[in-house]
């Protein structure tokens, strides 16, 4: 299935991520893998019904809140991610004209999105396992395939990401 979007939110997401880049500014590691999650939600989009534009504007702004939390408390751990991180996303969706509804609803993924059991809907199970699809080479580096196997069955929330994931790292 080929992922349609309208002019209107192709454009808000080129925006989307221009700001999230000029907002990572020279943090290349961060742009990066924003980019690679956001590859990865619009990979598993062609298989989950969900809405694109809110998946997408996740994606590119799920880890928005690590500047904020490394200057507050010297560290981004996930709940610091997921506390810093609504705000800085409000901000920038509201100054690029963002719709209230988006808006909550990019926040509500941001918040929750290292919270496996924080919310429950299409999108969010996109952005989990795109943020995972990308974080297990970290964390399968010199695992056997068997706790692979394990990672794989433990971390992956859809059929869609699993299979992609299996591709992947096995």
């Amino acid at each position: 299935m080929l992922l349609r979007m309208d002019e209107e939110s192709l454009s808000f997401l080129q925006q989307v991520k221009d700001a999230m880049v000029a907002y990572f500014g020279q943090d290349s590691r961060r742009i990066d893998h924003a980019l690679q999650v956001t590859e990865y939600s619009r990979e598993l989009l062609q298989y989950i019904d969900a809405d694109p534009l809110s998946t997408l504007s996740a994606a590119y702004l799920h880890d928005i809140g690590i500047p904020e939390a490394e200057r507050k408390y010297g560290h981004a751990a996930g709940k610091l991610q997921e506390q810093e991180g609504p705000p800085v996303a409000r901000e920038l969706l509201q100054a690029l004209g963002g719709g209230s509804r988006l808006i909550e609803e990019v926040c509500e993924l941001i918040a929750h999105h290292h919270t496996p059991a924080g919310i429950d809907s299409p999108e969010f199970r996109i952005l989990w396992d795109a943020d995972a699809l990308v974080n297990l080479e970290e964390v399968t580096a010199g695992q056997s395939r068997e706790q692979i196997e394990r990672l794989l069955d433990r971390w992956m929330v859809t059929e869609a990401g699993y299979r992609r994931a299996c591709k992947i790292y096995l």
